[in-house]
């Protein structure tokens, strides 16, 4: 979508999604159910189907059309029909997608004009990238890229910490899209639950990468300076989230955090007048995410269709185990990260694998985990992944050097992740 003109279409677009997020929150609440929030989620589609990229058509297309194909033929063989849930499957993910989009607008200013070098440096870009990250998502990718990037082009060594360290947010923070898909789609987990085996692949994450580039010249190193009150935002967020999931049991976490994430992003973000920023953000910014609701629309019929195939066919797509055992979770979790080296959403593999992994009767903290293990270590070893793809369009970077700089810490993290499975679930 382009972003330096607002057009109708990006107005109406962007109101939709609004919708979307707004309606499904009220149904959490009242008793209005999901259809408005579907019409308007598929609708904003439908309206910037023309303008999303041909790698988004082509996944979303052929995600779409095979799940419409399943639902089909099991309505034919005398399956369920559940068309209604095939529908709105992943409101609650687009939901939590809209709400934590708006914590851009509280992206850091680039007032300290300081470049820390050597350790220090690293240990700040890799602290921006991944603490800042967890909440503000893929924005600050951009804002660390740009400040650092000379002609336009990052280091390798800076191309790898940038991309690690905020992929690996995805391993434990409640604000990452991938929490939302790892309990959407291992019903009954509980983000608390995965939260330190998240961290622990978190600190390897870190430990690995230190390791690796004080192998080279760490004191040539130029990073990103973060400084101490620009961590008050993640962590008054945070908290709120904590306490409010304890006060309020029966919400899931997921709401909460799209309640809050948007109140946050309005009294945290620098951008004065207020209302001026947040009526652009909604006219003419809101409506870039479309290519990320047709593929979480379209991974939700996807998965329904796969559903109702296992319910027609049990015996027909089941594993050849009774348990999601180490050896289970070694060689499921290797090949949806190796499909991610080709550009496969992880959220096309997780929904997937879910049906076919929820017979084994394996935790659904244990499932989740294997999600969020494979989310933050597929995106930042691939160079399709959309951070990847950032760095190559944007910085300069190349497949192959993205490959060779991560393909020994995507084998260890790999292995890592199945370690941290069998010492803690």
């Amino acid at each position: 979508m382009n972003q330096n003109r607002v057009t109708m279409q990006n107005k109406a677009a962007g109101w939709l999604i609004l919708l979307t997020a707004i309606f499904y929150l009220c149904a959490s609440f009242l008793p209005l159910g999901s259809l408005w929030a579907g019409l308007c989620a598929w609708s904003a589609v439908v309206m910037c189907w023309p303008a999303l990229t041909r790698s988004s058509k082509q996944q979303s297309s052929i995600l779409f059309g095979i799940g419409v194909l399943l639902l089909i033929w099991a309505q034919l063989v005398g399956g369920p029909v559940i068309l209604k849930e095939a529908a709105t499957r992943n409101l609650p993910l687009l939901t939590m997608f809209v709400a934590v989009s708006f914590l851009s607008l509280t992206n850091p200013s680039e007032e300290d004009k300081s470049q820390p070098t050597g350790r220090k440096g690293f240990w700040s870009t890799l602290g921006a990238c991944h603490l800042l990250g967890s909440v503000i998502n893929l924005s600050i990718v951009f804002v660390v890229g740009d400040r650092l990037a000379r002609g336009g082009k990052l280091s390798q060594r800076q191309t790898q910490v940038i991309m690690r360290g905020f992929c690996s947010g995805a391993y434990w923070s409640p604000f990452f899209v991938a929490s939302g898909v790892a309990m959407t789609y291992s019903p009954g987990a509980q983000w608390q639950h995965t939260m330190i085996p998240g961290v622990l692949m978190a600190v390897a994450m870190a430990l690995i990468t230190f390791w690796e580039v004080k192998r080279g010249d760490i004191e040539a190193f130029k990073g990103y300076p973060l400084k101490v009150d620009s961590l008050i935002m993640p962590i008054v967020l945070a908290t709120i989230v904590m306490v409010c999931h304890h006060l309020f049991t029966g919400i899931h976490i997921l709401t909460l955090i799209s309640i809050v994430a948007p109140i946050g992003a309005v009294f945290f973000m620098p951008v004065r007048p207020r209302v001026q920023a947040l009526s652009y953000y909604i006219n003419g910014r809101l409506s870039n995410v479309a290519s990320q609701f047709a593929l979480f629309l379209a991974a939700g019929v996807f998965s329904t269709g796969i559903g109702c195939l296992i319910q027609v066919y049990p015996s027909m797509v089941a594993f050849h185990a009774s348990s999601l055992t180490p050896l289970v979770f070694l060689v499921v979790s290797g090949g949806m990260i190796l499909i991610s080296l080709i550009g496969v959403h992880p959220v096309v593999s997780i929904s997937l694998m879910a049906p076919l992994l929820a017979p084994l009767g394996a935790s659904a903290n244990q499932l989740a985990f294997l999600f969020l293990s494979v989310w933050g270590t597929g995106t930042a070893s691939s160079p399709l992944s959309g951070v990847g793809l950032a760095m190559i369009s944007r910085y300069q970077a190349t497949s192959r050097s993205i490959l060779k700089l991560n393909f020994r810490y995507m084998i260890l993290l790999w292995l890592i992740a199945t370690g941290v499975d069998w010492a803690l679930f």
